[in-house]
C-alpha cells in the first residue's frame, strides 16, 4: 500500500461524511415533519411546558441581523424551556461536546504550523458552523485540513503556538460560550421574562464572536510567558484537559444516567428520579442516544417537534465528532506509527469515555505528546 493511501482514504471518508450529513441533518428533518411543525408556529414560539403561547420577538438591534437570527429562535426555544426531558439532556450533552470541538478549533488556529492558512481564522470557521449545520461544516474543514496539509510529519514547532494564546483558550470559551449558555437556560417566566429569555438566546447565537473577542482581550492582558518547548507543552496540556473534563463529565454522567434508568433495578430508578428535577427525568431514556430513524418506508413522522430537534442535534454531533476523530486518528498515526487496529481500539475507548468530540480531543492531545516525546528522544540520541 502506498504511503499516501491512508491520507487519500481519510479524505474520501471526510467527503462521504460531508455529503451524507446533508441528508441526515437537513433533508431528513423535512421528511419526518420537523420543519413543517416549526413553520406552523407563525409569529409565535412552540408552547412552553406550562402551555404558554409566547410571541416570537423580532426586534433586538433594529438591523437586518434581527430577522436573520430570529428565524432560528423557534428551533432553539424548546431546547431552553424544558419542554422535553430527553431534549434537555441532548442539549447538555451536545453543548459539552461543542466545548471540546471549540478547543480543537482554537488550538488549531494558534498553531505555528497553521499561520497564514485558513485554519488560523478559527472565529470565522466557528461562525460558519453555528449558522450552517456543524455536522456538515466540520467534515469539510477536516477534509481541507488534509488536502492542504504538509506532507512531512509535524514537529514541536509546527504544533506549538503562542503560550498566552493557547493558555487563555479555556477562559475565552468559558466567557464567550459557557456563560451565555447558562444565561439562555434561565427559566422563564420564573426568573426572567419570555422577552428577556429570547434576548439571551439571541446573544447566545453569536457565541463564536464572543469567544473570539474574549480571546483577543485575554491575550492582550495576560502576563508574558516565554515560548519555550516546556511552556508550550504545558499550555497545550492545560487547554486539552479543560476540554476533556467538560466533555467527559457530561458524556459519562448522562450516559450512566440513561443506562441506569433503562437497565437499573426499580429501587435505583426510584432513588435517581427522587433527586433529579422532573424536567430532566425522561420517560423514554433511549431517545437521548437514539436519533430518529433515517430510512423508513414510508418515512416515519415525528410525534412532536422536540423529537425532531433532538434528532437533528444528535446527527449534528455524530457527523462533527466522528469526522474530527477520524482526522485526529490519521494525524496521530503519522506520529506514533500505531497500527490501524490499535488506533481503532484507542478511538473506541476514548469515545466511550469522552464522547466523539472529546475522543477527537484526546487523540489530538496524544498526538501532540508524541511529537514532543519524539523530539526529546531525538535530542538524547544525538
Amino acid at each position: 500500500m502506498s504511503s499516501n493511501t491512508p491520507r487519500k482514504l481519510t479524505i474520501a471518508a471526510m467527503i462521504v461524511l460531508a455529503v451524507s450529513s446533508v441528508y441526515f441533518i437537513l433533508v431528513l428533518q423535512f421528511l419526518n415533519g420537523t420543519m413543517d411543525i416549526l413553520e406552523s408556529y407563525a409569529g409565535h414560539l412552540p408552547p412552553t411546558p406550562a402551555g404558554d403561547a409566547v410571541p416570537l420577538r423580532l426586534k433586538f438591534t433594529s438591523t437586518p441581523l434581527d430577522g436573520l437570527v430570529s428565524r432560528l429562535t423557534p428551533f432553539y426555544w424548546p431546547l431552553i424551556t424544558g419542554a422535553m426531558p430527553e431534549l434537555n439532556l441532548v442539549g447538555i450533552y451536545m453543548g459539552a461536546q461543542v466545548v471540546a470541538s471549540e478547543v480543537l478549533l482554537l488550538v488549531d488556529g494558534e498553531r505555528t504550523g497553521n499561520r497564514g492558512r485558513i485554519f488560523s481564522y478559527s472565529t470565522i470557521w466557528s461562525l460558519v458552523w453555528q449558522n450552517v449545520p456543524w455536522g456538515l461544516v466540520q467534515p469539510i474543514y477536516n477534509a481541507i485540513h488534509l488536502i492542504t496539509g504538509p506532507a512531512k510529519p509535524p514537529s514541536t514547532v509546527s504544533v506549538s503556538g503562542n503560550v498566552k494564546a493557547i493558555s487563555t483558550i479555556p477562559w475565552a470559551i468559558t466567557i464567550g460560550y459557557i456563560v451565555p449558555s447558562v444565561l439562555m437556560s434561565l427559566p422563564s417566566p420564573q426568573l426572567i421574562s419570555h422577552e428577556t429569555h429570547q434576548a439571551f438566546l439571541f446573544i447566545w447565537q453569536f457565541f463564536p464572536l464572543w469567544v473570539g473577542l474574549a480571546h483577543v482581550v485575554l491575550k492582550a492582558f495576560v502576563g508574558f510567558s516565554s515560548d519555550s518547548q516546556r511552556t508550550s507543552l504545558s499550555a497545550l496540556r492545560r487547554t486539552y484537559a479543560f476540554g476533556l473534563v467538560v466533555a467527559g463529565a457530561s458524556h459519562f454522567s448522562i450516559l450512566f444516567y440513561v443506562l441506569a434508568l433503562t437497565f437499573g433495578p426499580p429501587n435505583v430508578k426510584g432513588i435517581i428520579t427522587s433527586v433529579i428535577p422532573p424536567s430532566f427525568v425522561p420517560t423514554n431514556p433511549s431517545l437521548v442516544f437514539s436519533p430518529f430513524p433515517p430510512f423508513t418506508s414510508p418515512q416515519a413522522k415525528v410525534s412532536r417537534v422536540e423529537v425532531g430537534i433532538a434528532s437533528l442535534l444528535q446527527y449534528d454531533t455524530i457527523f462533527a465528532g466522528f469526522s474530527s476523530l477520524l482526522l485526529a486518528s490519521y494525524l496521530a498515526s503519522r506520529v506514533s506509527g500505531t497500527s490501524s487496529s490499535g488506533g481503532f481500539v484507542r478511538a473506541v475507548a476514548y469515545t466511550l469515555l469522552f464522547g466523539p468530540c472529546g475522543a477527537a480531543l484526546a487523540v489530538m492531545w496524544k498526538k501532540d505528546e508524541g511529537v514532543f516525546a519524539a523530539e526529546r528522544k531525538g535530542l538524547k540520541t544525538e
